[in-house]
């Protein structure tokens, strides 16, 4: 092999290598960036469950309280007779949901974390089915579409009759990503906001 084939072949091999270095580069950051992420999660996953105990043992709820294997609690205050709620039935109810954290950010220096914007104070009410203005302050839903995950949940586990507290960590509520209103574009709930919501069914249509 002459020295000129030598030389073109170390060079069209040194092109390759330059070529695929963006992709190489991408690939690595790409998996720093889930790595980063999935630490966060498993953060937010610990203060959320922290939260949600601390505030069961502060009003003396544990032992009404029951865990799904999705982690969101659900505590038993009024028992129903009624029809049991499944996918795709119409729910009429009244709720309110409040804050149980105001977006639980990890400190610098790992846990406790700091907890996010006092604009969205523990125990303020965010949504509320009486803002509808409807003669029954209640709202009507399609059980098991278009819900939070964990509000969803919640409703399939009740019945006709049936008052409940849903305690949803963050990632059951609305994540990394928080809730904004689509008119106004401003925040209603903030990022990695653990939430709880009182909910009466009143009827299953």
């Amino acid at each position: 092999m002459t020295i000129s084939l030598l030389r073109a072949r170390h060079w069209i091999l040194a092109s390759s290598l330059l070529l695929t270095a963006p992709a190489i580069w991408s690939c690595n950051s790409q998996t720093t960036l889930q790595k980063q992420l999935q630490e966060h999660q498993d953060q937010i996953n610990q203060i959320d469950e922290d939260t949600i105990q601390h505030y069961l043992k502060r009003n003396n709820l544990f032992n009404r309280a029951a865990r799904t294997s999705s982690g969101l609690y659900v505590v038993g205050t009024t028992d129903g007779t009624g029809d049991l709620i499944t996918v795709g039935r119409q729910v009429r109810i009244k709720y309110v949901g409040r804050f149980l954290s105001n977006g639980a950010h990890p400190s610098s220096t790992g846990y406790p974390a700091s907890y996010g914007n006092s604009r969205f104070p523990q125990g303020a009410i965010f949504d509320n089915s009486a803002d509808n203005h409807s003669l029954c302050g209640c709202a009507v839903f399609t059980a098991g579409s278009g819900l939070v995950a964990g509000f969803s949940e919640g409703l399939l586990l009740m019945r006709k009759g049936d008052r409940k507290l849903l305690l949803l960590p963050s990632r059951l509520a609305y994540g990394t990503s928080g809730s904004a209103d689509p008119n106004t574009n401003t925040t209603v709930v903030p990022p990695d906001a653990a939430l709880m919501f009182d909910v009466e069914v009143l009827d299953v249509l």
